[in-house]
Order: C-alpha cells, then sequence, then structure tokens
C-alpha cells in the first residue's frame, strides 16, 4: 500500500511512524508547481493525503491506482468530487475541528483593527512612543462592548463567535439560510435578513462553506450597504468575498476595514493591492492553525486511513463512491 501526502501538512513524529506501519509513505514538504508535477507525485500511490492544492478531473483521472483521498481540513470546495465518485476514490475530511481556534482568530484580527495595535507596534519600533502628540490619532481605537456583531453563518464557528462575543457584551446578529427559532434563542441572537445584518453591523464576520449560493454572495452591493465605520473579517473561503469589489470599498472609505485570512487566490500574490493597503490585516490562511487544532486536525486524517484499510470508512464526503468501495 502506497501513501502519498501530495502537499504541505503538518505530520508530527508520532504520526508519520503510524502512517510507515500502514504502507510505504512518501511526503512532498513544497507545494506542486503544476497538475503535472502533483500528477507525478501520485502516479503509483493507492492514498494520497491532500492539504490545499486543488486535485483537478484531470488530476484524478491519472492517479490510476488511487483508492482514497484523505483531506487534511475540513473543506474540500478544491476537490473535484463528482469525478473522485466515477471513479470510486473514497475523499475524507475533517469535520468538527479547529472551531475555537477560527472563532478566538476571528476576535484577535477585529481587536488588532479596532485598536490599530499593528500600527501601534510600527510605530514603536520607529521610535515614536508619545502618544499625547499628533500620533494619538494614529493609535486611539474603539472598544468592542457595545458594538453589534454580524455573523453569517451559524453552524460551529459562528456559534463559537457568538457565544464569544456575549462576553465582550456585544449585541449580536446573525444571517442564516435556515432560521431557527429554537436555536435563535440559544445563541441568545436576533437572526435577521440579510439588508438588516449589513446595515447595522459594526463588525462582519463570514462562517459559511463556499457553494455556488455563497460564491461572492458579499459584493459591491452589500458592501454599500454597511457603515462606513463597519470591519469585515473573512476566515471562511476567499472567494466568499468578491475581492475587487472590497477593493474598492477599502479604498473609498466605504467600510473603515478588514481582516483576511483567505483569499481568491493562494498564496497571495506578491503583486495583489491588498498588499498596499494599510486599512486591512492579512494573514495567510492560519486562522485554524493552533498547536491543538493541528494535532487534532492530523490525528483524524490518520484515523481515516486507518478505519479505511479496516474496510470501514469514516467521515466520507462522497458516500457514491462507497457503493465502489464496498
Amino acid at each position: 500500500m502506497k501513501i502519498v501526502v501530495s502537499d504541505p501538512i503538518v505530520l508530527q513524529l508520532e504520526y508519520h511512524q503510524k502512517l510507515e506501519e500502514m504502507g510505504e509513505l512518501k511526503v512532498y514538504n513544497t507545494w506542486p508547481s503544476s497538475d503535472d508535477e502533483l500528477i507525478e507525485r501520485i502516479k503509483d500511490a493507492d492514498i494520497v493525503i491532500a492539504g490545499r492544492y486543488g486535485f483537478s478531473a484531470r488530476v484524478l483521472e491519472a492517479a490510476k491506482n488511487l483508492k482514497m483521498l484523505a483531506v487534511w481540513q475540513t473543506g474540500y470546495d478544491h476537490i473535484d468530487i463528482d469525478t473522485a465518485s466515477r471513479k470510486g476514490i473514497v475523499v475524507s475530511n475533517v469535520p468538527g475541528y479547529a472551531f475555537d481556534a477560527v472563532a478566538e482568530f476571528v476576535f484577535a484580527q477585529v481587536l488588532n483593527l479596532l485598536r490599530r495595535l499593528h500600527k501601534a507596534d510600527m510605530s514603536l519600533r520607529e521610535g515614536e512612543f508619545e502618544w499625547r502628540d499628533y500620533i494619538c490619532e494614529a493609535y486611539r481605537g474603539n472598544q468592542l462592548m457595545g458594538k453589534t456583531l454580524g455573523v453569517i453563518g451559524t453552524g460551529n464557528i459562528g456559534s463559537r463567535v457568538i457565544e464569544i462575543a456575549h462576553g465582550y457584551k456585544m449585541q449580536v446578529l446573525a444571517y442564516t439560510a435556515h432560521p431557527d427559532p429554537v436555536k435563535e434563542k440559544q445563541l441568545g441572537v436576533r437572526f435577521v435578513d440579510m439588508d438588516t445584518l449589513l446595515e447595522e453591523s459594526d463588525i462582519l464576520t463570514l462562517h459559511v462553506p463556499l457553494t455556488p449560493s455563497t460564491e461572492k454572495m458579499i459584493g459591491a452591493e452589500e458592501l454599500m450597504k454597511m457603515k462606513s465605520t463597519s470591519i469585515l473579517i473573512n476566515t471562511a473561503r476567499g472567494e466568499v468575498v468578491d475581492e475587487a469589489a472590497l477593493l474598492s470599498a477599502l479604498r473609498s472609505g466605504d467600510i473603515a476595514a478588514a481582516g483576511l485570512d483567505v483569499f481568491e487566490k493562494e498564496p497571495l500574490p506578491s503583486n495583489s493591492p491588498f498588499l498596499r493597503l494599510d486599512n486591512v490585516l492579512l494573514t495567510p490562511h492560519i486562522a485554524f492553525l493552533s498547536e491543538e487544532s493541528i494535532d487534532e486536525c492530523t490525528s483524524v486524517t490518520v484515523d481515516n486511513i486507518s478505519y479505511f484499510l479496516q474496510g470501514d470508512p469514516q467521515n466520507v464526503v462522497n458516500k457514491k463512491a462507497l457503493k465502489k468501495f464496498a
């Protein structure tokens, strides 16, 4: 049994050894430069552990021996599921991890932007310290208490964000495609329509998967409805936001700032116009990245492979493939 880690993941020694016990292991710690390179890496693999690099129909068609694709994360929108299912390739993921890590990261972004910590840090490194003179305006920020947080998506991460917001004594509004009065009461929020959410939120945070219905759900029209003092946080998927519209809104002052951990194209290109804006906080898709969440992610991924080899696949996202597997 040949197992290939096709692009970079965090593979601790404990889990590396477990995989070696299951089969012949090959680990690649760099991103493939192209689909052709990815195809070369996995051409003889029976099982592949996939990080963030996409698996197109062409790649999957070329993987003649591939029986299982273990996705080292929750999202699998970078995998051509239809092709995998047709070929009988079982695709597993890691549901239910990093909820706390991502939710806490949202507030790290928000507090940084509201209190202008990154600007204060840079000024101090340049020799500025006295806050009472002209630089006071650059340091002066805002508190979270009393602000209105708008949450789009009330799954596990969105719900945890709401819980934390209550600790800051924030008002919380939420939008979901399937509002539930029971959940509304449990979370202590007010479910509202999208327009109300956009118009009343001081901070808007996104927690939805990338689907045809959520792609570019925040575009020029939605950004125009937000307060000029509002902040947008995106730790979901880059494609959920129309980046061109967001750039325009940030430049014109239609919104005050944004915290972006995900982008339409990753890695973020070195010539991205976001890099030239001082009202945006940029991080390289690391909201999930805590010691605790990474350990859980790798542990579940390895367990998924173990269960598969035992004939009992777990966390399968393409149930159709199980018919061929059986």
